[in-house]
């Protein structure tokens, strides 16, 4: 049993690392072929022009995974706080139970939802902000932002409970025996004690939202352009993948760029795990200088 242990890890670490090798092959090949330069600043994308300007697919993609954290996840651990600290037990279960079913449903079945309800009133809402003969839509980073606000929400939300479930309930009594409120508690002893954990889940959040593909497909609206605003269509790397695929032949410039906008996204991906990494390790050793 142990080897067999040992070979399962020693199989997820070589397939991982050939994974990212070939990604990395194929994606520097495709920045040799077009420049680095032009891939990321460039704001035209035409494959069938050969032409590569991925800005609009990163900014897509950064903006709605921005978005969905001011949309979902500060509600999210605002409620993780509320059930964990401040609600009573048997609601805190059932409560548990229902962000468990939500962050299992597919991703197309949120898409598809999205589409029907959200896009119709986010089109209201662009023409109630710039009025009826404005050039806006339904579809746009607004509402794939909302959609995946909504998508990461469970998921930040049970993280956070896990945290906020680590915190020894000594710290509580001895802050209730100091005369504290129990929402005092919450937010000067449990959030301050839970931080770490709830970064990682705020963090794990953008990096969800950041790589969704098929929801933002089905309301950003895949226009290859940089929106002039939230209400205008837009793409997201994840997504324009997905679209140009079918088209682009192993080996081709098309392809190979693919693999580079891929190589960015996995790059962004690593970048805040990197930053949650020194997010939680800057905060870890300020609370061992101030003890």
């Amino acid at each position: 049993m142990r080897f067999f242990f040992a070979a399962c890890a020693v199989l997820v670490v070589v397939a991982t690392a050939l994974m990212i090798a070939f990604l990395a092959r194929a994606g520097l090949a495709g920045i040799g072929e077009v420049g680095l330069g032009s891939l990321l600043t460039g704001r035209t994308w035409k494959p069938e022009a050969d032409v590569f300007g991925g800005l609009p697919l990163i900014v897509g993609t950064v903006v709605s995974a921005v978005g969905a954290l001011v949309v979902g996840a500060l509600p999210a651990v605002l409620s993780a706080v509320w059930v964990h600290e401040l609600s009573h037990k048997n609601s805190r279960r059932i409560y548990r139970r229902i962000m468990e079913l939500a962050a299992a449903v597919p991703s197309v079945v949120y898409g598809w939802l999205a589409l029907t309800y959200l896009v119709p009133h986010a089109l209201s809402l662009a023409h109630l902000i710039y009025g009826e003969e404005a050039h806006v839509g339904g579809e746009g980073l607004a509402s794939a932002a909302m959609l995946l606000g909504v998508m990461i929400a469970p998921t930040v939300h049970l993280l956070s409970l896990d945290a906020l479930s680590k915190i020894p309930d000594d710290l509580r009594l001895a802050s209730a025996a100091l005369g504290a409120s129990p929402l005092q508690t919450s937010f000067r002893v449990a959030v301050p004690s839970a931080w770490r954990g709830i970064i990682v889940a705020v963090f794990f959040g953008f990096a969800r939202a950041a790589g969704e593909t098929m929801a933002v497909q089905m309301v950003i609206g895949g226009a290859r352009k940089l929106p002039e605003n939230l209400f205008q269509p837009t793409t997201t790397i994840s997504a324009q993948v997905v679209m140009d695929m079918q088209n682009a032949r192993p080996g081709t410039t098309a392809s190979n760029v693919l693999f580079s906008m891929s190589l960015v996204l996995l790059l962004v991906s690593v970048g805040v795990v990197l930053l949650t990494r020194v997010l939680t390790r800057t905060n870890g050793s300020k609370r061992k200088r101030t003890a």
